[in-house]
């Protein structure tokens, strides 16, 4: 019900008009006594305190109405957040099959490359630079695909994507931002 108060209302007044007419139809036939009035109008008490629990029923109803929904709402984000998690591990996963095969290549050449390239200094430092690179490249993705969850860091540019730890757990997947 939209206005339980209302509907109360309504209950209480015409048992007030009918016990009134039939209080008025006494006086006019005189049959009024002493405290008549008491006995003509003790229920109206009682309808009132009924009235009032029938209102305070009815808002309770409601409010735990609205905490069903709004676990319901917070079940349904929870679920969501965890699908969305999943489907960034799998493509994570995925994309790390995909280029530590190639990856794996350009290291193997690397240390040839750097064997052959013993007598220059400069070379030497180059293909060390890309060396370390590609084994960057491996430890995030190695970092992302064992997070149990995924933090949005700010950096000079701009937000990022960082993986959460297992130690790291005491962190809820709400704070994560977007995955």
């Amino acid at each position: 019900m939209k206005h339980p108060a209302v509907l109360s209302g309504y209950i209480i007044y015409a048992y007030f008009f009918i016990t009134t007419m039939g209080f008025y139809r006494d006086i006019k036939e005189s049959h009024f006594k002493n405290f008549n009035i008491f006995e003509r109008f003790d229920a109206l008490i009682w309808m009132w305190l009924l009235a009032l629990a029938l209102v305070k029923i009815i808002q309770y109803r409601g409010r735990l109405s609205e905490q069903e929904k709004k676990q319901l709402e917070h079940k349904k984000q929870l679920e969501l957040k965890e699908a969305q998690l999943s489907t960034a591990h799998q493509m994570i996963r995925t994309l790390q099959h995909q280029i530590n095969n190639p990856l794996t290549i350009i290291l193997l050449y690397i240390q040839r490359a750097v064997r052959e390239a013993q007598s220059s200094p400069a070379l030497l430092e180059h293909l060390t630079r890309v060396k370390e690179g590609a084994e960057r490249i491996s430890t995030t993705l190695r970092e992302f695909s064992t997070a149990q969850g995924i933090e949005t860091v700010e950096s000079p540019v701009g937000s990022m994507a960082k993986p959460l730890q297992p130690h790291d757990q005491s962190r809820t997947v709400d704070e994560t931002g977007s995955a």
